[in-house]
């Protein structure tokens, strides 16, 4: 059978492989340049199958990770810590991102995945919820009302305001302005700004009170006191988002392990 199969890729090839004789076989000239770059190629055609049985389990490859501020404070480090131990190899790029910017970047196929804060309005995406964050009042601490644990929105009736952009966040937003407005009070907005640590930085420096995540109170900005919302807080949600198209392997080892950490994550705060 294999004397048959060389003698049928020395026909292809056009020239002889081996010298036979009625006691010997050996290999000419021809034969014995060509064995070495066959082992080669075979050596080449197995490496290839471990890469991509490789790339096929998620053990490499790469994975574009968008997040929000938020996320890196909450169940990212988390989420990046266990998939880095399990898969070192693969390579992962991450940008920072606002929701509606990783929704588009999302849509562009700019990345795979994106951390963000529903709801959102992109039928081509599929959400896991992760976790929610109540807000907190943050205020510059040499305020009057900075010692206080917990405040009343209405105790902030004559505060200047500093708001996230209602067209990143509609449905907070407008939760926001109709709390103040069942305490009684309209708020006074005098800036809005995208980025948390932007609006503390406004707030060290005196300019007016925001709403933060809870978990930006490990914030290193100095010059900024936290105290709870009294009554029913708004709540940032935050969830996972990625195109409902084939999820790639790294991908699914990616959701895998983040839905695992959300899962404890609640398990934690029911304990």
């Amino acid at each position: 059978m294999i004397s048959r199969q060389i003698r049928l890729l020395e026909e292809e090839l056009g020239i002889s492989l081996l010298r036979r004789t009625k006691r010997t076989v050996e290999l000419t000239e021809a034969g014995a340049t060509f064995l070495p770059e066959v082992r080669k190629a075979l050596q080449q055609i197995e490496s290839a199958i471990q890469v991509a049985q490789r790339a096929a389990r998620g053990e490499i490859g790469s994975l574009q990770i968008a997040f929000t501020a938020s996320s890196m404070h909450t169940v990212l480090p988390k989420i990046l810590q266990q998939f880095r131990a399990l898969h070192p190899n693969v390579k992962l790029d991450m940008t920072e991102l606002c929701t509606l910017d990783q929704v588009e970047a999302l849509r562009t196929e700019t990345v795979d995945v994106g951390l963000l804060h529903p709801p959102i309005d992109a039928p081509f995406l599929t959400l896991h919820p992760l976790q929610g964050e109540k807000l907190v009042i943050a205020l510059p601490e040499a305020h009057p009302l900075s010692q206080h644990k917990q405040l009343p929105l209405k105790a902030l009736a004559a505060e200047p305001f500093i708001l996230h952009p209602h067209y990143e966040g509609p449905i907070l937003y407008d939760q926001i302005l109709n709390l103040c407005r069942q305490a009684e009070f309209e708020p006074h907005i005098i800036h809005e700004e995208l980025k948390h640590q932007t609006r503390l930085g406004l707030v060290a420096a005196g300019i007016g009170v925001t709403f933060v995540p809870e978990s930006a109170q490990q914030s290193s900005i100095s010059g900024v006191s936290y105290c709870a919302i009294a009554g029913d807080a708004p709540t940032l949600q935050l969830a996972a988002a990625w195109r409902t198209s084939p999820v790639s392997p790294v991908l699914q080892e990616f959701l895998q392990i983040t839905r695992r950490v959300a899962l404890n994550a609640r398990n934690d705060v029911l304990q």
